[in-house]
């Protein structure tokens, strides 16, 4: 992964930086930047259970929503339904939840966590957890707080 401040110093230019005081003033940049730092955190913790981030993801709303129907998963997680498909293929091969053909519908399916998902999910949880107060720990407790209130006030209408 790319991280610019990892980047080696020649002689010539030791010390030197460009100048971002632009890019600063807009709140994109500074989300961007701070989310490379936080995945880069979240993907080393997902390393130990073998998740990426959509898989963790997809594994979190199902243990809030069991038996929740791919449509409005994807709806969720703001994932295309072909992309979801392909993610729930992935951890339906690991044994990490069901699909159900819905009675009442055939063109619908009901996904659930299987127990080694659920089991998966609560390790997971933990290390996502970890990754989560690395990253924000500089901030304060009413900080944190706050910066999840405004990072929802602009996602959510």
């Amino acid at each position: 992964m790319y991280m610019p401040s990892m980047l080696p110093s020649s002689g010539d230019d030791a010390g030197e930086q460009a100048d971002q005081s632009e890019l600063l003033d807009l709140v994109g940049y500074n989300i961007r930047r701070a989310y490379i730092v936080i995945q880069a955190l979240f993907d080393k913790e997902m390393e130990k259970h073998e998740l990426r981030q959509a898989e963790f993801s997809v594994l979190s709303v199902l243990k809030g929503n069991p038996g929740i129907n791919q449509r409005a998963l994807a709806e969720a997680l703001a994932v295309a339904p072909p992309n979801l498909a392909t993610l729930l293929d992935r951890l339906e091969a690991r044994g990490l939840l069901t699909r159900q053909r819905s009675v009442d519908d055939k063109r619908v399916q009901h996904v659930e966590l299987t127990t080694q998902g659920a089991r998966l999910y609560g390790r997971a949880l933990k290390s996502a957890a970890n990754a989560d107060s690395a990253a924000i720990e500089k901030l304060s407790d009413s900080e944190r707080a706050q910066l999840k209130a405004l990072l929802r006030k602009i996602f959510t209408e």
